[in-house]
C-alpha cells in the first residue's frame, strides 16, 4: 500500500495538472459543497436558534459530512483494491485529483495578474470571486491585489500543500479527508454572524488539520524564495516576526513569507457578508503592492507544490525501504 498510494498521488497530481477542476456540477468537489450547504440549511432549522443548539448542529454537520463523503470513498477504495490492484490505484488516484486544486489556483492567479496589469478592476473582481469568499466588489485595485496575494498564499496550503501532506501520511483517503474539511470551513466557517455558531466546529477542525501543512508550506515557500531570487532575508525576518499576527493559527505563516519575500505589507481588512474582520498588518510597506507581486505569488505556489511532491516521494520511498528491511 505504501507504493500504491505514491503511484496514486502521482496519477492525481498529473490529472490536476492536465484537467484542473472541471467546471461540471457533478465534479466531486462541487458535490461536497452542495452537500454541506444542504446539510447546513436542514440542521439549522432542525435545532433551536440558540448558540448551544447551533453549535451542536455544527457538530452534526461535520460528522454527517465526513461519514457520507469519506466513508463512501474509503469503502469504494477498499473494494477496488480487493478486485484489482491497478483498479485500486486508479480510484485512489482519482481521490488525489479531487483533493488538489493546484492548476485551478494557478490559473486564477494568472487571470487576476493579467486583469490587474491592464488596470481592469471589474475583471479583477470577477476572477477574485473564483477563489475567495470575501466581499470584493467595493475594493480598489491595490486592495484587490493584496487580497489575491493573501488568498493565493493561504490557498496554496489549503488546496495544495495540505492534501499532498495528508496523502503522504494516510494515502488518497487522507488527502480527500483534508479537502472535505477545508470545503466545510470555506462554506460555513464562522467569519460572519450567520455562521458564527454552526460553523465553529468546522473552522476549528480545519485549524487542526492544516496546522502542520501551514508550517511545512511556509518552509517550502522560503526555500522557493531563494530559488526565485526574491528577498530570502526579508522572508525569514517577516516570518519570524509576523507569522502569529493573523487571527488564524495557520494563515499567517504563508502570508508572512510572501510579504517578506515581496517587500510589501499584507493583512488588509476583510469583509464577509458586510461584516468587517480586522486584520493586523503583516510585513513592511517598502513598496506598493502591484500586479507583478501576484505573478511572484503564483510562482511561489508552483514551486512549493513541486517541492512538497518531491518531499512526499522521498518520505514514501524511505518508509518503503524501511518496511522491506523489517520484513526480511
Amino acid at each position: 500500500m505504501i507504493m500504491n498510494s505514491l503511484c496514486a498521488l502521482a496519477l492525481g497530481f498529473a490529472l490536476d495538472m492536465i484537467f484542473g477542476d472541471p467546471d461540471r456540477k457533478y465534479y466531486p468537489v462541487r458535490l461536497v459543497k452542495r452537500l454541506v450547504r444542504n446539510l447546513e440549511k436542514m440542521l439549522r432549522q432542525a435545532y433551536a436558534d440558540t448558540p448551544e443548539a447551533q453549535n451542536m448542529a455544527g457538530v452534526m454537520l461535520v460528522v454527517i459530512t465526513l461519514l457520507i463523503t469519506v466513508g463512501i470513498t474509503v469503502t469504494v477504495m477498499i473494494i477496488c483494491y480487493k478486485i484489482n490492484v491497478v483498479l485500486g490505484i486508479v480510484f485512489e488516484g482519482l481521490l488525489c485529483w479531487f483533493s488538489l486544486s493546484g492548476k485551478y489556483l494557478s490559473t486564477d492567479l494568472q487571470s487576476v495578474f493579467r486583469a490587474a496589469k491592464a488596470q481592469n478592476t471589474e475583471s479583477v473582481h470577477r476572477y477574485l470571486k473564483r477563489f475567495t469568499d470575501r466581499d470584493v466588489e467595493g475594493l480598489g485595485l491595490e486592495d484587490c491585489i493584496k487580497c489575491a496575494i493573501e488568498e493565493g498564499a493561504e490557498n496554496t496550503v489549503d488546496w495544495v500543500i495540505g492534501p499532498i501532506f495528508w496523502t503522504m501520511l494516510l494515502g488518497g483517503a487522507g488527502g480527500f479527508f483534508c479537502r472535505v474539511i477545508n470545503i466545510m470551513d470555506n462554506e460555513v466557517g464562522f467569519r460572519s454572524e450567520e455562521f458564527e455558531h454552526i460553523g465553529k466546529v468546522a473552522a476549528k477542525l480545519d485549524d487542526v488539520v492544516m496546522f502542520l501543512p501551514a508550517r511545512l508550506g511556509a518552509l517550502l515557500m522560503r526555500l522557493d524564495t531563494a530559488f526565485l531570487k526574491l528577498d530570502s532575508k526579508g522572508a525569514a525576518e517577516v516570518y519570524s516576526r509576523d507569522r502569529k499576527k493573523s487571527p488564524s493559527p495557520n494563515s499567517g505563516h504563508p502570508m508572512a513569507v510572501c510579504a517578506g519575500a515581496l517587500n510589501i505589507e499584507l493583512g488588509s481588512d476583510e469583509y464577509y457578508g458586510g461584516r468587517v474582520l480586522k486584520k493586523p498588518r503583516i510585513g513592511d510597506s517598502y513598496r506598493k503592492a502591484g500586479a507583478d507581486e501576484i505573478f511572484w505569488t503564483q510562482q511561489l505556489m508552483i514551486g512549493s507544490e513541486a517541492m512538497v511532491m518531491i518531499t512526499a516521494v522521498i518520505v514514501r520511498v524511505v518508509v518503503y525501504i524501511a518496511y522491506l528491511g523489517l520484513i526480511k
